[in-house]
């Protein structure tokens, strides 16, 4: 856990997603929030927020929690989430926070219902949660060169199987879990985000590089379908690369709730 309250360096324009979470949040001057994104990607921007007399608390996976939940062929199919919180409650005091911002903190959680729980928990009445939560299983297979629809629909459910409580994620089940969890004033939207990868070195970094789960697309098809596949898989990639941009489209949800305030 690391409590930032030192100002940004310089002010940047922010991203449509730092925008729309830190509204959902009603983030002032002088308040303190909390940053539950993976890599703590929504701290700077709230900084610029609260700053002066505000802070930020970021909480991070250990090196520890994030070994425990790399897939292998043993627990590739039990995803949880160094936010899980069995037996990893946030270390915060009750009625703490004004605001819990942060970027795919629900979606890839077993059980999403004991996060809100102590979200819930460390808020002050009225205090507001909002995230930015990617809805993958609503999320569209690119078309390859050279591979049938078959090949990509198995490449496709590999990715599914190293993220499996994300492929699964709803809104309507965040809101259900939210309301059990005593939160209201629940609202949400919906949209796509399209990112065109432009040449075949942006294209074989996005397959490359390694996501939440510790590992890369490329290495999860290896691991499931064998080398051979994902060296088939990879060049298709490649190739539909050269010849046109491939064309990511990622659905995603931006959801805000609040404490109630039951001193007013």
């Amino acid at each position: 856990m690391r409590r930032h309250q030192d100002h940004p360096d310089a002010q940047r324009r922010l991203s449509p997603v730092e925008t729309t979470v830190l509204a959902g949040a009603r983030v002032r001057p002088g308040q303190d929030l909390v940053d539950l994104s993976q890599a703590s990607t929504l701290t700077r921007a709230a900084l610029w927020t609260v700053l002066p007399g505000g802070s930020v608390t970021t909480l991070t996976p250990t090196a520890a929690a994030e070994h425990r939940i790399r897939p292998t062929p043993e627990n590739g199919h039990t995803w949880g989430s160094v936010w899980d919180l069995t037996e990893r409650p946030l270390p915060l005091p009750d009625a703490s926070v004004d605001a819990v911002i942060g970027r795919s903190v629900l979606a890839p959680l077993l059980h999403p219902r004991r996060m809100l729980i102590d979200i819930a928990r460390v808020l002050k009445p009225g205090g507001r949660l909002s995230v930015c939560e990617l809805l993958l299983g609503q999320s569209r297979p690119v078309p390859l060169d050279g591979l049938s629809a078959h090949e990509v629909a198995q490449a496709e459910r590999v990715l599914a199987g190293v993220r499996p409580a994300a492929h699964a994620f709803t809104v309507p089940h965040a809101v259900g879990n939210a309301r059990l969890a005593g939160l209201a004033q629940i609202e949400y939207t919906e949209e796509t985000v399209t990112v065109p990868l432009v040449g075949v070195a942006a294209a074989d970094a996005a397959l490359r590089t390694e996501g939440p789960a510790g590992e890369s697309a490329y290495q999860a098809i290896s691991r499931v379908l064998g080398v051979a596949f994902a060296r088939r898989y990879a060049e298709a990639w490649r190739s539909t690369a050269r010849r046109r941009p491939l064309i990511l489209e990622t659905p995603l949800a931006y959801l805000t709730m609040a404490k109630p305030d039951t001193t007013s």
